[in-house]
């Protein structure tokens, strides 16, 4: 059951229209290098002098979520430690472009894809996520995919285990273990909604030397279980150093409990689950072994 690659840009997108929305809008900006070029699943982000982008929508699925973005991540930051590319500047369809687009600051550092966390960074991650997880407002969004609960997912989950499983990439025994840790943290009692950044892939957090540098593209975020976050963080640190991720989330007030043997922590592992079939089953490197790579450490531990 592996999905289509990345989506065709609907739009075109290029450095001279980045200079020309920002000679029209932002014209104090328009004098600065437009740069390299990162093309993502809904937007693109082209580097502008040295120390800001620009992201653009390159579809409209991400037009739609880079909603959150612009409108509620400024609230949600609040007394944030990490990096997290903040709008500074928000602009307006223009020169032929249809939708909003914003200029951002400019984050140092590595994919975590290219560049993994070390155990410090784990723990870097697990704190930040800690800062992430506060209650949102009653009319916070809500991720149609993402924001519910394990039992809304469960159909999906099962459809990417089987279709894992007929491609040969998992054996029928290691399908059994994925569903049964899917299917305890199922059985657990949801907590309260917390604000959420529900995409935590290699792709999306930035390293240096090891230690978390940043925390990017926050279009998916809405109120939701906390465990998704921290699942799909055990799938991007590992089991090495999942529980340096775990401990340093822990230690902080107000956090989904997530102790050995805790409920908490038993739905992290089915969210990890989830989201490790997830990224194992799309067809781009290196989303798929990333995913089949967690897929199996997941599997090791549900039978140890």
């Amino acid at each position: 059951m592996t999905t289509t690659r990345t989506p065709e840009a609907e739009v075109h997108l290029d450095a001279d229209l980045v200079r020309a929305l920002l000679t029209e809008q932002h014209p104090d900006l328009a004098e600065q290098t437009v740069g390299e070029r990162m093309d993502g699943w809904d937007n693109a982000t082209f580097r502008l002098g040295a120390t800001h982008a620009v992201r653009l929508p390159r579809r409209e699925m991400g037009a739609q979520i880079s909603a959150v973005e612009l409108d509620w991540l400024p609230q949600m930051r609040r007394d944030w430690t990490f990096p997290a590319p903040v709008p500074v500047r928000i602009g307006q369809p223009g020169c032929g472009y249809p939708w909003r687009w914003s200029v951002v600051p400019w984050l140092q550092g590595v994919r975590a894809f290219d560049e993994p966390l070390s155990d410090a960074g784990a723990r870097d991650l697990g704190a930040a996520l800690a800062q992430v997880h506060r209650r949102p407002p009653a009319n916070a969004p809500l991720n149609p995919f993402r924001s519910g609960t394990l039992a809304d997912v469960a159909e999906v989950f099962d459809a990417r285990v089987t279709g894992l499983g007929d491609e040969g990439a998992i054996e029928a025994r290691d399908a059994d273990a994925l569903r049964a840790l899917f299917e305890a943290g199922a059985a657990t009692e949801d907590t309260d909604p917390t604000w959420t950044h529900l995409d935590l892939h290699g792709g999306n957090v930035l390293t240096m030397h090891g230690r978390l540098a940043g925390i990017l593209d926050w279009g998916d975020s809405a109120a939701g279980d906390p465990a998704t976050d921290l699942g799909q963080a055990w799938t991007l640190v590992g089991a090495d150093h999942a529980a340096a991720l775990l401990e340093a989330y822990g230690t902080a007030e107000g956090t989904l409990r997530v102790g050995a043997g805790s409920a908490g922590r038993t739905r992290v592992l089915a969210r990890a689950a989830a989201y490790a079939v997830t990224l194992a089953c799309i067809a781009d490197e290196p989303y798929r072994s990333a995913g089949l790579r967690a897929t199996g450490e997941l599997i090791a531990i549900e039978r140890a």
